[in-house]
């Protein structure tokens, strides 16, 4: 379990990583979107603040993912981010459902695998 765990929390944090940086550096094109999805994303950017802000989530919880330090903030800190990734990929982006559902699914298998260090946090 140990190694799955290692091997979950190092693919999600390359993942997060890579997404981060492509952001900041502008490695990858611009996908071409319609509909929903399109109004949706001229929305995030319109927001100036809102996709620097997640990029920089991303880009510290992946190298955190990645040194094994600070795992168990960065699951609590990285999971709104998931879940949004999730929806939004689920509801407007069938395409990117696969990625999404992976990171979605190994943050809850991080939490629970963590779990004893969350334990503090539901006693009365």
């Amino acid at each position: 379990m140990k190694t799955t765990t290692i091997l979950v929390r190092t693919l999600i944090g390359l993942i997060l990583i890579f997404v981060s940086v492509a952001y900041f550096f502008n490695l990858l094109p611009e996908l071409s979107t319609t509909g929903d999805f399109k109004a949706f994303q001229v929305g995030l950017i319109s927001s100036v603040y809102l996709m620097p802000l997640v990029k920089t989530i991303e880009l510290l919880c992946g190298l955190s993912y990645l040194s094994g330090r600070y795992v168990t903030l960065s699951n609590i800190i990285v999971l709104p981010v998931s879940t949004n990734i999730l929806f939004i990929n689920f509801f407007l982006n069938i395409n990117g459902l696969p990625l999404a559902l992976f990171v979605f699914l190994g943050n809850i298998f991080l939490i629970y695998r963590y779990w004893k260090n969350y334990k503090s946090l539901f006693i009365e």
